[in-house]
C-alpha cells in the first residue's frame, strides 16, 4: 500500500511540474519527495517479504541492480529527449507514465502480501518507534559507502579537469556498466560466503578505487579506480540490503527497511555537502583522503560487530 501511494504521488508531482508557475515547482518537489519516501520504504519492504531467506543477497542484487540501471540510463534518456527538441514536457510525461504504470502493480502486491491481523505489531507513535535499532548496523555500513559516493560520481569531472585529464565521460560508462552487471552475481555470492566477508571485500574494493583515483596521473588509472569503486559499491549496496533483511524483525519489516533506506538518502545528501566543503577547505586531494577515512571507518565498524553477523546457511 505504501509503495502504491508513493508511485501515485510521484505521478502527481510529475504532473504538477507541467504547470508553468514557479511556485508549483516547490509544491511538486515536496509531493515527489514524499513519493520517493513511499517508493523506498514500500519497495524495500516488499523485497524483504518476497525474498527467500537463503537467497536474500541474490534478491537484493537484482533489486539494487534495477534501481542502479534506472539511475544511470534514464537521466541520459531525459537529456536526449530534451536535446532532440522534443521538450521538457515529453520527458515529464514519460516520468509520469512510468510512475502511474507501477501503481496498479503495487496494489496487486498489496492484496497478495497483506499480513493477518494477529501478526501485526502494536503501533508505537513515539519518535523512538520510528527507527528500528536492529538494522542500525546494516544502515551504518551502507552509510559509510554512500557518504563517499558523491566524491566520485559528482565531483570527479572537476577533479579530472584540475589534473588536465580529458574524456572523463568514459568513467561513467565504465562505472555504470560494471555496477549493473556485477550486482546480481555478487549478491548471490554474498549468500554463499556470508555477509561479513562480502562486505569486507566490498569496502576493500571501494578503498582501492579511491586510492587509485586520488593518486591518478591519467585517464587509465581513473578508469581502473572507477571499476574497483563501482564493484565495491555494488557489493556493499546489495549485501547490506540483505543484511538489513536478516536483522529486521519480521513483524516490523516496514519500519526496519524504512530505517535502512535512510542510508541511501542521507549518504548522498550529506555526502555531497561534506565533499563540497572539503574541496573548499583542503582541495580535491583532501576530499578523497576524507573519503578514504570514511570507508576505513566502515571496516572498523564491521570488525567491532563481526561476531554478531549472521552466518551463511550450510
Amino acid at each position: 500500500g505504501v509503495l502504491a501511494v508513493g508511485l501515485m504521488l510521484l505521478a502527481i508531482g510529475g504532473a504538477l511540474l507541467l504547470v508553468p508557475v514557479l511556485a508549483m515547482l516547490f509544491v511538486a518537489d515536496v509531493i515527489r519527495g514524499v513519493g520517493w519516501a513511499g517508493l523506498n520504504t514500500g519497495g524495500y519492504t516488499v523485497l524483504a517479504m518476497a525474498a527467500p531467506a537463503q537467497r536474500r543477497g541474490e534478491a537484493a542484487g537484482y533489486y539494487t541492480g534495477v534501481t542502479a540501471s534506472a539511475n544511470i540510463f534514464f537521466p541520459a534518456l531525459g537529456l536526449w529527449i530534451v536535446a532532440e527538441h522534443h521538450g521538457f514536457q515529453l520527458a515529464a510525461m514519460l516520468s509520469i507514465t512510468f510512475a502511474a504504470l507501477g501503481a496498479p502493480i503495487a496494489l496487486r502486491l498489496k492484496r497478495e502480501t497483506q499480513p493477518p491481523r494477529d501478526a501485526r505489531p502494536a503501533r508505537d507513535s513515539s519518535l523512538a518507534g520510528l527507527i528500528d535499532r536492529g538494522v542500525l548496523l546494516a544502515t551504518g555500513l551502507n552509510l559509510c559507502s554512500t557518504l563517499v559516493s558523491p566524491s566520485v560520481m559528482a565531483f570527479l569531472p572537476l577533479y579530472a579537469r584540475s589534473l588536465g585529464i580529458e574524456n572523463i565521460g568514459f568513467f561513467y560508462i565504465v562505472a555504470g556498466v560494471t555496477n549493473i552487471v556485477v550486482r546480481p552475481v555478487l549478491g548471490k555470492w554474498a549468500d554463499s560466503i556470508g555477509r561479513g566477508p562480502s562486505i569486507v571485500i566490498g569496502l576493500s574494493a571501494q578503498l582501492t578505487g579511491l586510492i587509485l583515483i586520488v593518486s591518478a596521473n591519467g585517464l587509465t588509472q581513473i578508469l581502473i579506480g572507477g571499476v574497483f569503486f563501482s564493484i565495491g559499491g555494488a557489493i556493499i549496496g546489495s549485501t547490506t540490503t540483505a543484511l538489513a533483511m536478516d536483522l529486521a524483525d519480521p513483524r516490523t519489516r516496514g519500519q526496519g527497511m524504512a530505517t535502512f533506506s535512510l542510508s541511501f538518502q542521507l549518504g548522498v545528501g550529506i555526502g555531497a555537502i561534506v565533499s563540497g566543503a572539503l574541496i573548499d577547505l583542503v582541495s580535491f586531494t583532501g576530499m578523497y583522503v576524507g573519503s578514504i577515512a570514511i570507508t576505513s571507518l566502515g571496516l572498523v565498524l564491521l570488525a567491532r560487530a563481526w561476531t554478531s553477523l549472521p552466518r551463511p546457511a550450510r
